[in-house]
């Protein structure tokens, strides 16, 4: 079916991001007589040819008839109040994923990615073994392009977070499960057990699939019970072929113990879409890691790790894991999605962690876990990183400093990226 056919009745895009722009410009090409409303729950709104409602407006448009599907951003919950109004009188609530899977996939392989952490890299480094093993692939979803821009290739490699697999539909080729910690209760209902349900969704898919899954993941008996029987355990990498990622690795960008497990999973991946052992290795040589993702910067004498992109504690101890021999200052604290910090809080204590600074808001928690435990640690709040940073300044007894907030960016920026920024821009305007 044509999506011109398709769209019988308006749409309505929840959010106003790139998502959504990805999703109008789409209609605009593919159905361009249908309706287009836009609704966001914060922020200016700027999409053409569209006509701007409120939140509050959706469940009425819904019951008079006049939407007939609303495209959500990944952002909004499948659990808000509107979009379950808008279910209950019959809406279909679908995704750009979804639309790219039904109009737009072409007999493409999906490679679909998930877990807690370690998702961006794993799907970069499989991108890149790929492609210097000569195979046509490209990064879409939640890092790379938003789907319904893709062009056409034989391959698609997708992260996928909570969000985008709660209410995915699209049938993967391979899967891989990076690991599964508590994360993002806040959006899935406030609800831990709904929250690795929706995770889980990806596993529970009606067609067989290839997987490869990471050694937490792998002993996870959540995740276990979620495998179906007629999806297949990709093979483990040979011995040799191991010995020599390790050994690359060691000469690469590719950091931390926690990476080298990422590693394995991609290998896995990429040997089972064919890629030859000699183009997994260069892509491994010349891997480029995640902007925001263990991202070194030398200013003066310190060296500064951009590590925005870790929003859970898990990704923040593996940060420091990954600086086993410098003595850190280490930045944590953003949105708070009720996560717990016990387990951080003894990480670094147990670590070579000097100096911790602890900014809004859950740097308040933070600090309390600490406060709970015996060490020697110096232990400050700022109340934002310009304060943090001037604060580092008054200090010593350190060389490295990492940002690995274990949180969200929400409550003091537009997104992980913006924090990153910002943080090496006071890094060269303070310490250089």
């Amino acid at each position: 079916m044509q999506a011109d056919q398709y769209f019988t009745n308006a749409v309505l895009l929840y959010g106003a991001g790139i998502e959504a722009k990805s999703t109008r410009d789409f209609l605009a090409e593919f159905a361009p007589d249908v309706k287009v409303f836009v609704t966001a729950d914060q922020g200016d709104i700027f999409m053409p040819e569209s006509t701007i409602i409120a939140p509050d407006e959706v469940e009425a448009l819904c019951e008079k008839g006049k939407i007939g599907t609303i495209v959500r951003s990944a952002g909004v919950s499948i659990y808000k109040p509107e979009i379950l109004a808008a279910k209950k009188h019959g809406m279909e609530v679908t995704t750009n994923i979804n639309l790219w899977d039904k109009f737009k996939r072409k007999g493409a392989k999906l490679v679909a990615v998930t877990g807690t952490k370690g998702k961006s890299t794993t799907v970069k480094l499989t991108e890149t073994m790929l492609a210097c093993a000569g195979i046509d692939a490209r990064l879409g979803g939640n890092f790379g392009v938003a789907p319904l821009d893709l062009d056409d290739h034989e391959i698609i490699v997708m992260e996928l977070s909570s969000y985008q697999v709660a209410d995915l539909t699209a049938q993967p080729d391979f899967v891989g499960f990076t690991n599964l910690f508590p994360e993002h209760v806040h959006w899935h209902n406030h609800s831990l057990s709904q929250y690795f349900h929706d995770k889980l969704n990806l596993l529970r898919r009606d067609g067989p699939y290839a997987y490869a899954l990471g050694a937490q993941a792998a002993v996870n008996q959540k995740v276990q019970e979620a495998l179906p029987k007629y999806a297949h355990e990709l093979a483990a990498p040979s011995a040799e072929l191991v010995a020599a990622l390790h050994a690359t690795m060691r000469k690469s960008r590719l950091k931390g113990p926690h990476n080298a497990d990422n590693m394995i999973i991609a290998a896995k991946l990429a040997l089972g879409l064919g890629a030859s052992e000699e183009g997994i290795l260069k892509g491994l040589e010349t891997f480029a890691p995640p902007a925001h993702r263990l991202e070194e910067h030398k200013i003066s004498e310190l060296l500064f790790v951009d590590d925005s992109i870790a929003t859970t504690p898990e990704a923040t101890m593996a940060a420091i894991a990954s600086y086993p021999d410098e003595k850190i200052a280490l930045l944590v604290g953003g949105y708070d999605r009720e996560q717990n910090y016990d387990e951080l809080a003894r990480t670094v204590i147990g670590s070579n962690v000097t100096t911790l600074c602890c900014l809004p808001t859950t740097g308040e928690r933070m600090q309390a876990a600490m406060d709970k435990l015996d060490h020697t640690i110096d232990v400050f709040a700022a109340e934002g990183l310009t304060d943090a940073m001037a604060g580092l300044k008054r200090r010593d007894g350190f060389d490295t400093i990492i940002l690995s907030p274990a949180a969200p960016s929400f409550n003091q920026y537009e997104n992980y990226i913006a924090r990153g920024e910002h943080f090496i821009k006071l890094a060269n305007e303070i310490f250089g």
